[in-house]
């Protein structure tokens, strides 16, 4: 009953019942794990949420469709307006009588309509354009009518929700959802990587560990303090006019607040890495090639200290517990230098994973610190004897649900640096996979020296096809002077774009089109010079920068689903979007801009040897690795260099 009521409100239903429903579907089985009763459906999903345990291959059923559904339900909003904005990308798509009233089945899918009688005709009519305008736009069509079809068949229901689309994704790519229930005081982070065991941690926002107040930070909390730095951060920008350049007492004071609002909010991620996700913060780490020796090595090491110091020796009782492999990849991964306060938490993890698996421990005799100084010790002997490598070109895609998604995870201590992006739900980003197939399909562009992953995990950006828009409002002088040079330079090796007055609508809508990179630098993301809804129907769409103020930034509605220019993109089928979350300076976010430029190689002569020589794609840097790298470039790392985020997938140059 319960799983055909989703598969009806997935449907036609409201958005937060969805939402509320993945919710509850977690705190019981997370409820049922305290009390000892997983029950039959999900014993794998429990043992997840609060102990991992190696079980049969049937229990990791319900772990999956439970991770399906919590993907699903942070991105049925732009499920349904897809489909929109697919009905107006080609006109074929709505030739039916729009007189009619929509049609559904008793499970909500839609039902198509008898053509209008002079359909054919019309249909005929555009068939023949595209003929005209070549096979390109044909199979374009055929793309996006995959893509209607895929959304209006798909029906959440528990069959459906039993399969891992995480299988289909290349093995350096992990995905990671951050999800947090109606009440704001649990958290849940799954993990999955392709032909892995999927994670599912549900964590405590408060009141999880013993101590002072510095362990503690509510989720209103955070997000209050994150307004409010946000907030000072504008009036600074705003009073800056009032700053005379001579005024050397006023400019330091100036310089003060903001250095001080930086500090701010560091410490406010590094506070909630440690207060909400504390040692389970190595589920976001990057993922390494680790064998299965040295997997037994540190089990047999951990094994000796809980057996030693936790557990009730009781002859006549032996424990069969034995932590996950997933899970003890994961925790390897915990820093020998993190704070004790971490280390506690892996031990109680631990002690919970005995006692609800019939194992009695001691609570009270458990010599928590010396336990401490033990796994700290086991774990640097770990780090050091042990060579780990990274996987080449490891991505993280962060599939966030709406109360989350203000936040910069970007920057938190353990992802700071990294190649990370946001991604609506695992579903768009397979979309994103496929119309990279469909790009190399239209080019010769897939060399023989790429792995079929290579193939698939990329977005195929051509830099000599690049339009730009260079201070469009005429008041941002410095951007100008900064980059006016460059961008004339860069017209020698065929870019397109205007300096210093306001493009027409037709102009960015014909460059989103037709060009591989677009390139803003003004204000906002460029909404005052085109429509949202002239963007959500392009058929194609360029990979674009958007350097403006707040031009990433999603609106929260209450309890709709956030609405914004990313998600504009993300309907018109762009791979690749970087924009900011908040407001940003003009000087510090260009030099944050010319760190990208400078790591992805725009420049002519770099452009001229892309033409000439062949390629090694080993060699190619990532936009979403150079903007990671760009954010130590900023004199305010965190206040600029936090602000600017990646969605969608990666493209190498």
């Amino acid at each position: 009953m319960f799983w055909s009521n989703i598969s009806a409100i997935t449907r036609r239903g409201r958005v937060s019942h969805i939402r509320d429903s993945a919710g509850s579907l977690a705190l019981i089985r997370t409820f049922q794990t305290s009390l000892g009763k997983p029950g039959s459906t999900g014993h794998s999903l429990i043992a997840n949420l609060l102990g991992n345990v190696d079980e049969s291959c049937s229990n990791s059923v319900s772990l999956t469709r439970f991770r399906s559904l919590t993907d699903a339900s942070t991105s049925i909003t732009l499920r349904r307006e897809i489909l929109e904005a697919i009905q107006n990308k080609f006109p074929i798509f709505h030739l039916s009588d729009d007189l009619q009233w929509p049609r559904i089945t008793n499970n909500g899918s839609p039902l198509a309509h008898s053509p209008e009688r002079n359909s054919k005709r019309l249909q005929s009519v555009y068939e023949s354009d595209l003929e005209e305008s070549g096979n390109n736009d044909t199979s374009l069509k055929r793309y996006w009518e995959h893509i209607r079809e895929k959304y209006h068949s798909q029906v959440l229901d528990a069959k459906s929700l039993l399969h891992s689309k995480a299988d289909h994704l290349p093995r350096h790519w992990t995905v990671v959802n951050i999800f947090v229930t109606e009440d704001k005081n649990t958290l849940f982070v799954t993990r999955q990587r392709a032909r892995h065991e999927p994670l599912i941690f549900s964590l405590p926002l408060q009141g999880h560990r013993e101590g002072g107040d510095d362990s503690h930070l509510g989720f209103s909390d955070a997000l209050d303090e994150l307004k409010e730095i946000v907030r000072l951060s504008d009036e600074g920008t705003k009073s800056a006019v009032n700053v005379k350049i001579d005024d050397k007492k006023a400019r330091a004071a100036w310089w003060t607040d903001r250095a001080a609002l930086d500090k701010r909010l560091q410490e406010l991620l590094e506070s909630i890495e440690f207060c909400w996700l504390g040692a389970f913060k190595t589920a976001l780490s990057q993922p390494v090639n680790m064998s299965t020796d040295v997997l037994l090595r540190l089990r047999s090491r951990l094994d000796k200290i809980f057996k030693r110091s936790l557990v009730s020796h009781d002859k006549k009782r032996k424990t069969s517990t034995r932590l996950n492999d997933a899970l003890l990849e994961c925790f390897s991964m915990l820093s020998p230098k993190c704070r004790d306060e971490e280390l506690e938490d892996f031990l109680y993890f631990i002690l919970d994973l005995y006692q609800l698996h019939g194992t009695p421990v001691a609570i009270a005799e458990v010599d928590v610190d010396q336990v401490v100084l033990d796994l700290r010790s086991v774990l640097e002997e770990h780090a050091t004897s042990t060579e780990v490598m990274s996987i080449q070109d490891s991505h993280l895609f962060l599939v966030l649900d709406k109360n989350v998604q203000g936040i910069p995870w970007e920057s938190i201590p353990v992802l700071r640096g990294q190649s990370v992006s946001r991604i609506p739900s695992i579903d768009f980003l397979l979309d994103r996979m496929d119309l990279v197939k469909w790009h190399r399909t239209q080019s010769s562009d897939a060399s023989p020296s790429h792995t079929d992953d290579q193939v698939i995990d990329r977005s195929p950006v051509d830099p000599r096809s690049t339009y730009y828009v260079l201070n469009p409002s005429g008041d941002l002088a410095g951007t100008e002077k900064r980059f006016k040079a460059w961008v004339n330079d860069m017209r020698a090796v065929g870019w397109e774009g205007v300096v210093g007055k306001p493009p027409s609508e037709q102009q960015l809508l014909d460059a989103l089109l037709r060009k591989d990179l677009v390139i803003y630098f003004g204000h906002g993301g460029a909404e005052q010079y085109v429509r949202s809804h002239k963007i959500r129907h392009l058929p194609r769409c360029a990979a674009t920068m958007l350097w403006g103020c707040s031009s990433g930034a999603l609106k929260e509605m209450g309890e709709f689903d956030r609405i914004g220019t990313p998600y504009n993109y993300m309907l018109a089928g762009c791979p690749t979007l970087v924009a900011n979350l908040w407001d940003v300076t003009d000087r510090d976010i260009d030099k944050f801009s010319q760190g990208v430029f400078d790591q992805i190689h725009l420049t002519p002569d770099d452009i001229r040897r892309h033409e000439r020589e062949s390629r090694d794609a080993s060699k190619d840097t990532s936009i979403i690795t150079a903007v990671a790298k760009a954010r130590e470039h900023c004199k305010l790392k965190y206040l600029t260099g936090a602000a600017p985020v990646v969605y969608g997938i990666p493209f190498y140059l």
